[in-house]
């Protein structure tokens, strides 16, 4: 015990160098097995709980490597975070109202031609916003042959052609 304790820096006042990196070798594999826990999901189209799991994932994992503070609590921690937002992810899987409260709802921007002033505003997006998704998602140049327009809970502006 006395050689983890070591090489850990676990019981250290100032973390060495080497101690840094051996650790940042373990949280790296350690991050690794999380974000198989998380699920690949995670990593993917992200929504706003997905991203502010991975930003306090990076955070605590971060700490474990530099911070002299509990190394094994540290893990802990982010064991603690990544279950919970499977947690989380099988409640809005199987939830469309949990759904909602954790990950919020997609909001119509414009529908048959008409803008939703209400939804535009308190979202802040601007008919230039717009315009660019159409450009970048339609091919097209223009509002003319647009259907419908979503904020969708990722973020992204989705466009549904006539």
């Amino acid at each position: 015990m006395e050689i983890l304790n070591n090489i850990l820096g676990l019981d250290a006042e100032k973390l060495e160098a080497y101690q840094m990196a051996v650790r940042a070798v373990i949280v790296f594999f350690t991050s690794l097995l999380l974000l198989r826990i998380a699920g690949i999901r995670t990593l993917g189209k992200q929504t706003a709980f997905d991203t502010l799991t991975l930003l306090m994932l990076g955070a605590i994992m971060g700490r474990a490597v530099v911070a002299n503070q509990s190394f094994f609590g540290s893990i802990l921690a982010a064991l603690v975070l990544v279950l919970l937002h499977r947690l989380l992810a099988w409640i809005t899987f199987y939830s469309k109202k949990g759904g909602g409260i954790i990950k919020g709802e997609s909001l119509v921007l414009m529908k048959d031609g008409k803008r939703n002033l209400k939804n535009l505003s308190k979202e802040h997006i601007t008919e230039e916003d717009i315009l660019e998704a159409v450009r970048r998602d339609a091919n097209l140049s223009s509002l003319d042959k647009i259907k419908e327009v979503y904020l969708e809970r990722s973020g992204d502006i989705s466009i549904i052609k006539e």
